[in-house]
């Protein structure tokens, strides 16, 4: 007996020591903000305020967690080598094999299992949730009796406190009402199912409208919904006066305006406010569900239109969005009772539903009218439990994938699904009557009630399409599945390719004429966007067809009012948003084919398109009708909006909607990259480039074809390969034919030269083209002899191009200037051998041994990684069109932030490439816009400390390269550049961006990015979105920083038709078409970079420098603090210095420090004739001078 009672004396210590560890645990957990609005809570605007936050949350109480277990461990006892080297338990084994076959790694499921922890509710605030729906109970359950009024005289609600929060129109009804407290209030939605994740966990409560608050024909002509919306005005009245209540607004449930709730503030045992939301339901039984069976009428037509002739019930429009908003209601208990039962005390099934809605959350997939929300993601879950597609014994990880697994290949808009397999109700509508009349269909237990209802075709199928993503992704085990599922957002505009607003939303009543949907209006209760939004789907999913993979209309967020204000009208909403996702092989086609011209399908071809059709004979020669969109020979840019004219043509047409209605974003950007020219007939249209880039490769391809067929070499070419930027299409502004006038005049020789007292010659760049020749050992061992046969080669070289081919050439050692329409190319021998020779060094010894140099690495990069990446990367245009566009605005941005001289614009090409190659959780852009937005938020959220950007073209990386590149980074991490980009061919050394930039650049870069992001975000959201909205304003640099800035006389500036701003004193060069010349152009001529030479060579030490290349006129200079310190006066490091005194106690000693005054002097000496003025904007040198 002693031995029994002592073990049961342990059992209850032990017992009582782990509660108390549990209540510590749980007191010492940091509250973090809730992430995930309720099932059945629209989300609000708190909500949306947190959702940034998201990741920082999870990153703290990550490391909180992390530093908690290292102090339990450091605080443990010795581990004996016994329980140390212990054989797993079946438990640890089972878990092994489980993370061995299902998940990619253990580092996943470790991820998603702190990821589970993070979001799921904790025990100390579900007390609190508890706690508060007591208070909240206590209070409603003791709210007095009111007096009886009609329903339409509603002055005995005081306006000045709350107002009705349900749009009535009309006004009249019949009907009277009188508040009774509630007959039952209790929990509802995802707290109660445990189904609910942070941030933004609601407490939804259901308060039962008791029986005599109602009428028996409440069900027509909105009256119970508006005796609802009463209620909730009488308990926003008193609720207002209670002191546990901090704030109070009404919302729309799922954003249907018939749904108001009320939203609560109420004060929680910690402080912090618990947001509940009050959902007034009606008594059970209260109305028969056959009532609002889907095909039936209760909103009568003579009422609405107040129209005075009686119509029969059966000639009356269905109303079956009303019927299934009053539905909503009157099934909630039973759904909630059977989703409650079918989920049951399953954590498996519960936290893979919790990665659902993060899953969800992070496309914006659940928000507003119309969306797949959360209540809707639980349901699918267990249906799925029902008809076995899962089972209770999954693991989280399980439940998300063959959730994600089932909804991608099913189809609710065709087949539907439903919980109601009971046919023993004759009454209850058919599955094909729900198909009938809702574009998806996913019914209830009841069979009554269609939970998707509001949803609409597009957000569905954008549901379908992510859900296949999802799968491709998680078969692809070289992803950081975790980071794009789960902590990547996916907004709008970076997701589809091409958006369009449809703004003024009073047209959208001739688009209700249009495809006669009065009686739909009516339906919605006069919500015009609702009406409308299916037809728009359908006839712009047949206008765009085969141009389009995806399209959806944007689901806006849920707004949020004061309880004293009026509530939004049905449809407020300032714009339509459309997003499409582009077919990149069909979407630039300027023409579509219809059904030939004698087939009964024709008729309705032209029907459709009306005008715009027209017969055409095709190459097989079969006639269609056809229509087309533009010229065959319209510039690409221009090809790219060819949606555009076809969306705003059939809007016209088929809706009834006026061109100027609508907005596209697409080619916002592409006037920075316009290059104003003039000719003799007027301005040439240069396009954003693409075909001068076309016609250069097109001369690049034909001198290459000579260069390799030489005869008279000694050493013939075995390959040629261009180097420059515009052979890999990421040149900003492809050059122009060189036949500018300006460069006819003071010839010197064979070569011109600018003329004197006159405005510069355009810039005209050369195209480096680098040639491999064959092997021979008659080459030197040494470098100097080595370099002087080449020499002798490149003269060769020269008098042979020159002879036999009648080119223009310029010859120097190193290389050979070839003129070939009008374009100048600089070819460059190359033999792999002078980079052996480069590294060779021979030591006092006499012996010889290689070792990487300066010299060695960069002819390295020159000869062989080069031409490689110009390869790799021209290759990527071929298969992404809009890669070059994407590119050239990037390069462009940083070159317009004054930052080009101080990044590598193979690291800006190779980022831009990163967002081509993987585009997870994206797909691949097919707008330049897009591709520019996805590089500002790589650039400015990419953790360049930590993590090593793996760029992997063609494919080439490995498992064991991705896990050797990781190691190798965290290895050496502190002697790696600072941005680490690592591709195949330089997998271990980035050296696209060693030694830059340095790290206050990327610091500066990488505000500059997130900021630009910001701003251009906001303007192509804004609803003021207009054809003048002034797109450059992130090109526009902000020179407060800068503490000097030098100004540039505009007529000295080979660039300025380059410029960001053109003004009236830009000089537009004259460019003269098949114009030949014997003469060898001025080519490579920017005085601006020989000054910004000579002012790093000479003041390098003192400052940096900043300029954009392409015609800007301001030359930003920074200090470098450190370099006017005082130091000990030195005749040797007297430049750019004076002589100083300081007197101490025995002596006088004289130093030297910087001199400012003497240096800017020199700055406009040194710019002579270039340099207009030079501003001082920062003088921080009283203390030292």
């Amino acid at each position: 007996m002693k031995r029994k009672q002592k073990s049961q004396d342990v059992v209850h210590n032990n017992n009582k020591q782990q509660k108390m560890d549990e209540i510590e645990s749980e007191d010492s957990e940091e509250e973090v903000d809730d992430f995930e609005a309720d099932e059945d809570s629209s989300p609000s605007d708190e909500v949306d305020e947190s959702e940034d936050d998201f990741e920082d949350d999870v990153d703290t109480d990550s490391r909180m967690h992390s530093s908690d277990a290292v102090d339990s461990t450091t605080s443990s006892t010795k581990i004996n080598k016994k329980t140390l080297f212990k054989p797993p338990s079946n438990d640890e084994l089972n878990q092994l094999k489980e993370t061995e076959n299902l998940y990619h790694s253990s580092l996943f499921r470790m991820q998603i299992t702190e990821l589970l922890s993070e979001v799921s509710l904790k025990a100390k605030r579900q007390r609190q949730l508890e706690n508060v729906f007591t208070t909240v109970k206590d209070i409603l359950l003791d709210l007095p009796k009111g007096k009886a009024h009609e329903l339409m005289e509603q002055d005995w609600l005081p306006k000045k406190i709350v107002k009705v929060p349900i749009y009535q129109s009309p006004e009249s009804v019949k009907g009277r009402f009188q508040f009774f407290p509630p007959t039952e209030v209790k929990i509802v939605g995802s707290f109660l199912s445990r189904t609910c994740v942070k941030p933004g966990v609601n407490l939804d409560i259901a308060v039962t409208m008791p029986v005599e608050c109602l009428q028996s024909k409440d069900n027509l002509n909105q009256r119970y919904l508006r005796k609802r919306a009463l209620y909730l005005a009488v308990l926003a009245k008193h609720l207002k006066k209670k002191e546990e209540v901090e704030d109070l607004k009404f919302t729309y449930h799922h954003g249907s305006h018939y749904k108001p709730i009320l939203v609560l503030q109420v004060k929680g045992d910690t402080g912090k406010p618990i947001t509940v939301h009050l959902h007034v339901v009606a008594e059970e039984g209260m109305f028969k569900l056959h009532r609002f069976h889907v095909n039936k009428n209760n909103i009568r037509n003579q009422w609405y239109h107040g129209q005075t002739q009686e119509v029969e019930e059966d000639d009356q429009p269905t109303t079956p969005v009303y019927n299934m908003a009053i539905l909503s209601d009157l099934t909630l208990t039973q759904n909630t009772d059977h989703l409650t039962s079918i989920l049951g005390n399953s954590q498996g099934i519960r936290e893979g539903i919790h990665l659902l809605k993060v899953w969800l959350h992070q496309r914006e997939l659940n928000m507003g009218y119309g969306g797949f929300s959360g209540y809707i993601l639980s349901m699918y879950v267990a249906y799925l439990l029902s008809k076995r597609r899962l089972n209770y014994m999954m693991s989280s990880y399980q439940v998300f994938r063959n959730t994600l697994l089932n909804l991608s290949k099913s189809d609710w808009t065709t087949q539907g699904i439903t919980f109601c397999d009971d046919n023993m109700d004759s009454q209850r509508p058919l599955l094909s009557d729900f198909l009938e009349t809702f574009d998806v269909v996913f019914v209830d237990v009841t069979g009554y009630y269609n939970i998707c209802a509001s949803m609409n075709k597009s957000c569905y199928n954008r549901v379908r399409y992510e859900a296949g993503q999802a799968m491709l992704m998680l078969d692809d085990h070289s992803l950081d599945s975790f980071s794009l599922f789960f902590m990547t957002p996916l907004p709008f505009l970076r997701t589809f390719d091409n958006v369009f607003h449809i703004r003024n939303l009073s047209c959208l009543e001739a688009a209700v004429t249009k495809f006669d949907l009065t009686d739909r209006v009516m339906d919605l209760g006069g919500d015009m966007v609702a009406t409308v939004t299916p037809s728009l789907i359908t006839v712009l999913q047949r206008s765009l067809d085969r141009r389009i993979k995806l399209l959806q209309v944007k689901q806006e967020s849920t707004p949020q009012w004061n309880i004293k204000e009026d509530p939004p009208k049905p449809g407020c909403q300032g714009q339509i948003t459309v997003g499409v996702l582009l077919n990149p092989d069909t979407c630039t086609s300027i023409l579509d084919k219809g059904p030939p011209a004698d087939s009964p399908e024709a008729e309705d071809f032209r029907d459709f398109w009306g005008e715009k059709s027209e017969l055409r004979r095709f190459k097989d020669g079969s006639i269609c009708e056809a229509v087309v969109w533009m010229e065959a020979n319209s510039e690409i840019s221009k090809k790219r909006t060819v949606c555009s004219v076809a969306v705003k043509h059939i809007l016209k047409r088929q809706a009834g909607i006026p061109p100027e209605s609508l907005c596209f974003i697409g080619p916002q950007l592409d006037p920075l990259l316009y290059l104003p020219v003039k000719t003799k007939k007027g301005m040439k249209s240069y396009g954003t480039g693409e075909e001068e880039s076309t016609a250069i490769m097109h001369t690049y391809d034909s001198l290459c074809k000579i260069l390799r067929n030489l005869k008279d070499m000694p050493l013939t070419i075995n390959s040629t390969q261009g180097t420059s930027p515009v052979f890999r299409f990421t040149e900003v502004f492809p050059a122009l034919e060189a036949t500018s006038p300006q460069q006819l005049a003071g010839e010197a020789g064979s070569i011109q030269c600018p003329k004197p007292n006159k405005p510069l010659p355009p810039y005209t760049p050369v195209h480096k083209i680098t040639c491999l020749m064959e092997g021979s050992g008659k080459w030197p061992d040494e470098i100097e002899p080595f370099r002087r046969l080449k020499a002798a080669f490149h003269i060769a070289l020269g008098k042979t191009l020159s002879s036999e081919h009648s080119l223009v050439v310029r010859t120097t050692p190193g290389y050979v200037d070839v003129k070939k329409n009008n374009y100048i190319f600089r070819v460059e021998l190359s033999y792999l051998r002078e980079i052996a020779l480069a590294k060779s060094h021979r030591t006092p010894e006499g012996m010889m041994k290689m070792r990487d140099t300066p010299e060695s690495l960069e002819l390295e990069k020159q000869m062989v990684a080069l031409p490689k990446l110009t390869s790799t990367l021209h290759g990527l245009q071929q298969q992404h069109n809009t890669f070059s566009g994407a590119v050239r605005l990037a390069k462009r941005w940083v070159s317009s932030q004054l930052l080009c001289d101080h990044i590598r614009d193979e690291a800006i090409e190779l980022m831009v490439a990163q967002i081509y190659i993987s585009p997870n959780p994206f797909s691949v852009p097919n707008s330049p816009l897009v591709g520019f937005l996805r590089f500002l938020h790589l650039l400015s959220h990419h953790d360049w400390s930590r993590t090593p950007l793996l760029v992997n073209l063609n494919q080439e990386f490995t498992a064991g390269d991705y896990a050797e590149i990781s190691s190798k980074f965290s290895k050496d991490r502190k002697t790696l550049p600072l941005m680490f980009i690592a591709t195949p061919g330089d997998k271990l050394s980035s050296h696209w961006t060693t030694g830059l930039p340095t790290a206050p650049i990327l610091q500066r870069l990488l505000l500059l990015a997130k900021e630009s992001l910001n701003v251009l975000e906001s303007q192509l959201h804004s609803s003021q979105l207009v054809d003048t909205t002034d797109f450059k304003q992130i090109f526009r640099p902000p020179m407060e920083i800068y503490d000097v800035v030098v100004h540039l006389r505009q007529k000295m500036l080979p660039r300025q038709n380059q410029a960001v701003d053109i003004t009236d004193e830009t000089n537009i060069p004259l460019h003269v078409y098949n114009m030949s010349c014997e003469a060898m152009p001025v080519y490579e001529f920017d005085p601006v970079q020989m000054y910004l030479s000579e002012l790093r060579a000479a003041y390098g030490e003192y400052a940096l420098f900043f300029h954009d290349r392409y015609g800007g006129n301001l030359i930003g200079v920074i200090w470098k603090p450190q370099a006017f310190n005082k130091t000990a006066f030195s005749v040797n490091r007297i430049a750019g210095k004076m002589p100083t005194s300081q007197n101490t106690d025995k002596h006088t000693e004289v130093q030297i420090v910087g001199n400012v005054e003497a240096i800017l002097e020199d700055f406009q000496v040194l710019g002579g004739g270039l340099v207009s003025r030079v501003e001082i904007k920062k003088w921080n040198f009283e203390s030292d001078q």
